[in-house]
Protein backbone atom coordinates (compact mmCIF):
# COMPACT_ATOMS: atom_id res chain seq x y z
CA UNK A 1 0.00 0.00 0.00
CA UNK A 2 1.67 3.40 -0.61
CA UNK A 3 2.35 5.99 1.95
CA UNK A 4 -0.11 8.34 1.12
CA UNK A 5 -2.91 5.48 1.47
CA UNK A 6 -1.85 4.19 4.45
CA UNK A 7 -1.56 7.52 5.93
CA UNK A 8 -5.13 8.14 4.82
CA UNK A 9 -6.53 5.55 6.41
CA UNK A 10 -4.83 6.07 9.97
CA UNK A 11 -6.14 10.08 9.69
CA UNK A 12 -9.64 8.35 9.11
CA UNK A 13 -9.47 5.56 11.78
CA UNK A 14 -8.31 8.38 14.15
CA UNK A 15 -11.04 10.56 13.49
CA UNK A 16 -13.58 8.02 13.45
CA UNK A 17 -12.38 6.67 16.83
CA UNK A 18 -12.60 10.42 18.31
CA UNK A 19 -15.94 10.63 16.91
CA UNK A 20 -17.09 7.90 18.52
CA UNK A 21 -15.77 8.00 21.66
CA UNK A 22 -17.11 11.67 21.98
CA UNK A 23 -20.86 10.58 21.35
CA UNK A 24 -19.66 7.62 24.10
CA UNK A 25 -18.64 10.51 26.60
CA UNK A 26 -21.32 12.50 26.29
CA UNK A 27 -23.87 9.60 26.77
CA UNK A 28 -22.23 9.33 30.17
CA UNK A 29 -20.67 5.97 29.20
CA UNK A 30 -17.58 4.68 31.47
CA UNK A 31 -14.02 3.96 29.72
CA UNK A 32 -15.03 0.65 28.59
CA UNK A 33 -18.04 1.92 26.79
CA UNK A 34 -16.55 4.68 25.01
CA UNK A 35 -13.46 2.36 23.94
CA UNK A 36 -15.96 -0.16 22.12
CA UNK A 37 -17.72 2.97 20.75
CA UNK A 38 -14.65 4.00 19.68
CA UNK A 39 -13.32 0.64 18.17
CA UNK A 40 -16.57 -0.49 15.99
CA UNK A 41 -17.18 3.05 14.84
CA UNK A 42 -13.53 3.35 13.63
CA UNK A 43 -13.19 0.25 11.98
CA UNK A 44 -17.01 -1.27 11.95
CA UNK A 45 -17.82 -0.42 8.29
CA UNK A 46 -14.36 -1.65 7.52
CA UNK A 47 -15.37 -4.87 8.70
CA UNK A 48 -19.36 -5.23 7.51
CA UNK A 49 -17.53 -4.43 4.19
CA UNK A 50 -14.91 -7.53 4.58
CA UNK A 51 -17.62 -9.93 5.64
CA UNK A 52 -19.62 -8.87 2.43
CA UNK A 53 -17.02 -9.07 -0.24
CA UNK A 54 -16.30 -12.57 1.76
CA UNK A 55 -12.92 -11.37 3.14
CA UNK A 56 -12.65 -13.98 6.06
CA UNK A 57 -11.02 -12.78 8.81
CA UNK A 58 -11.77 -9.15 8.26
CA UNK A 59 -8.61 -7.34 7.25
CA UNK A 60 -9.08 -4.25 10.18
CA UNK A 61 -8.71 -7.81 12.85
CA UNK A 62 -6.45 -9.56 11.84
CA UNK A 63 -4.14 -5.86 11.05
CA UNK A 64 -3.10 -4.71 14.57
CA UNK A 65 -2.27 -1.43 13.90
CA UNK A 66 -5.38 -0.18 12.72
CA UNK A 67 -7.23 -1.81 16.19
CA UNK A 68 -4.84 0.02 18.21
CA UNK A 69 -4.40 3.33 16.38
CA UNK A 70 -8.78 3.04 17.09
CA UNK A 71 -8.16 2.36 20.65
CA UNK A 72 -5.42 4.65 21.66
CA UNK A 73 -7.52 7.81 19.48
CA UNK A 74 -10.45 6.57 21.75
CA UNK A 75 -8.21 6.26 24.46
CA UNK A 76 -7.13 9.63 24.42
CA UNK A 77 -10.19 11.12 23.79
CA UNK A 78 -11.82 9.61 26.90
CA UNK A 79 -8.69 11.27 29.03
CA UNK A 80 -8.17 14.70 27.45
CA UNK A 81 -12.16 15.66 26.91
Amino acid sequence: MSLVLELANYVGITAFGISGSMKGIRKGMDLLGVLTLGFSTALGGGIIADVLLGIMPPTNLVYLPNALVALLASLFTFIFL
